[in-house]
């Protein structure tokens, strides 16, 4: 049954790692250059410059965020199976946080090294946050479908 509490948690994540493409993640403000990061790129907000960062820089997090939301449609279709798509949402989790991890940690530290600029980390950062909290959410409710059924097995 797709019509259930736990799909619209992950779909709810599937929305939230979509807009987590189009708002920015963390601002660079040094005393020459000002950049905002972006899931899909660093860009170069600096009045009056023509130096711009690549594309290729931020990739690895697009990858990353893209891979979320395909693991998480396939989480979805698989409500037959409900332990693996409990390791689904697992996994996810595990995902999410390492995209966090290089949200908050990995490119401020490149930034530091490279322009000595100061961070400061906007409304997008904290999204995925968001989404570790809503596929825990989906995990409970799996875990009561499982343990409905299980007690109805045993019943027969």
């Amino acid at each position: 049954m797709i019509q259930r509490v736990q799909t619209i948690f992950l779909l709810f994540v599937i929305v939230v790692q979509i807009v987590l493409f189009f708002t920015p993640l963390a601002i660079f403000i040094s005393d020459l250059s000002y950049y905002k990061l972006y899931l899909t790129e660093m860009k170069n907000m600096t009045p009056d410059s023509s130096m711009d960062m690549s594309r290729m820089i931020a990739m690895p997090l697009a990858i990353m965020n893209s891979v979320i939301i395909i693991l998480i449609g396939i989480t979805i279709f698989k409500f037959k199976n409900r332990v693996l798509q409990m390791r689904l949402n697992r996994f996810n989790i595990l995902l999410i946080i390492i995209l966090v991890v290089g949200i908050l940690f990995g490119y401020p530290q490149w930034m530091l090294d490279q322009a000595g600029s100061v961070v400061t980390y906007d409304f997008g950062a904290y999204l995925p946050l968001v989404s570790i909290v809503s596929l825990f959410l989906a995990n409970i409710f799996i875990q009561k479908d499982e343990k409905l059924i299980r007690s109805a097995d045993r019943l027969r």
